[in-house]
């Protein structure tokens, strides 16, 4: 996994479809984290639409990345996104992030994502994950403790387009 895949990617878990994000799914995408309270613990800015995301959705990165999106089975409605990027040019450890609607909290979705990342990383070659979350963000920290990662360290990342600083922890976990 060395360049940006243009391709269509499917993964699938219990409940959801996990497929590469679609431009039609911008709008979607920008209302859950653009949701006050959903997205408050994200560094992505507050997204009014997906004309916002469509910059990032046809970019070329400096460094490879996956964006996903979940949908229920027997549905046909994005309920959560996720992704899988690779850190930096000259490393070899990539980064999750993850951001379930908040209609579907609770369920055990994030996990689901997760471990299907966790999956699809390991089957692509790739032997260390990790994953930055704000510490005030009790349920994600769940998600990944329940994962398998553990804190490796600790930082702090800013929320674009705010003077909002979030503390965070930054998860690992080994592949290997």
């Amino acid at each position: 996994m060395t360049e940006k895949t243009t391709m269509t990617i499917q993964l699938n878990t219990k409940n959801l479809t996990i497929r590469t994000t679609q431009r039609d799914d911008l709008d979607t995408v920008a209302a859950i984290w653009g949701d006050r309270e959903g997205g408050k613990y994200l560094p992505d800015p507050y997204y009014k639409s997906g004309d916002e995301l469509l910059e990032i959705l046809e970019e070329t990165p400096e460094c490879p990345v996956y964006y996903f999106v979940a949908i229920l089975f027997g549905s046909d409605k994005v309920m959560a996104t996720c992704s899988l990027g690779l850190e930096s040019s000259d490393s070899a450890t990539w980064s999750i992030g993850y951001a379930v609607h908040k209609d579907y909290w609770g369920n055990g979705y994030a996990i689901e994502m997760v471990n299907a990342l966790i999956d699809f990383a390991r089957n692509n070659g790739i032997s260390v994950i990790t994953a930055p979350v704000a510490q005030k963000n009790a349920a994600s920290n769940r998600v990944l403790e329940k994962c398998g990662f553990h804190v490796d360290g600790e930082s702090s990342f800013k929320k674009s387009g705010t003077d909002i600083v979030q503390p965070s922890f930054i998860y690992k976990k080994y592949l290997t």
